[in-house]
């Protein structure tokens, strides 16, 4: 059966992306970008010695490279724009704001990396990470019960096992029984 047949649309089929909606995401890129590279401030003092860089050099470095990029892609997102006669203001029209199946998947992805990211002082690596794992691969389509059940289980043990007694490195732990639970696992090591 080819593609075709079975409803997956091909590359050539895929409309081009919307350059206002590509130029919002740059925007966010470097607003969070901007707003860490402001909060990277109160460590920069923190060094070992009067030739330590500090701790705050390579951090700035990533961000630097990112608003970089973020402002070239907005150039070339620009000349885009004005080669298609296209408008870099998102409109709110119903054909642009539509979204397809792949995309609500996508921004759900999205939504689940943010709340796992933001849920780890409370609940920690260990408990969140295999809840983060089964709902992130659902949320993209993946259905099969019993490998997503073993995958997320796996992978989150093997990365907290990995960062914890061979790169050193602690993740958090959350508090009250979640961190109980952490602490468990770590001493099974």
């Amino acid at each position: 059966m080819s593609d075709e047949e079975s409803g997956i649309e091909t590359l050539r089929e895929q409309a081009p992306p919307s350059v206002s909606r590509d130029i919002g995401i740059t925007v966010l890129f470097l607003l969070f970008a901007a707003a860490f590279l402001v909060l990277s401030e109160q460590f920069a003092g923190n060094r070992i010695s009067q030739y330590d860089p500090g701790a705050t050099i390579w951090p700035r470095a990533a961000l630097l490279v990112i608003v970089a990029a973020g402002l070239l892609n907005l150039v070339l997102l620009y000349k885009r724009a004005q080669k298609r006669d296209e408008s870099v203001v998102p409109s709110l029209s119903s054909e642009v704001m539509t979204l397809s199946k792949k995309q609500r998947e996508y921004l759900l992805a999205i939504a689940l990396s943010v709340v796992f990211f933001l849920s780890q002082d409370y609940v920690g690596f260990f408990v969140s990470a295999p809840i983060f794992l089964f709902a992130f691969s659902y949320a993209i389509g993946y259905r099969d019960m019993v490998k997503l059940t073993v995958f997320s289980l796996v992978t989150g043990l093997v990365v907290f096992f990995l960062f914890r007694n061979v790169v050193n490195i602690a993740l958090p732990y959350g508090t009250g029984p979640f961190r109980e639970i952490s602490i468990w696992a770590a001493n099974l090591f």
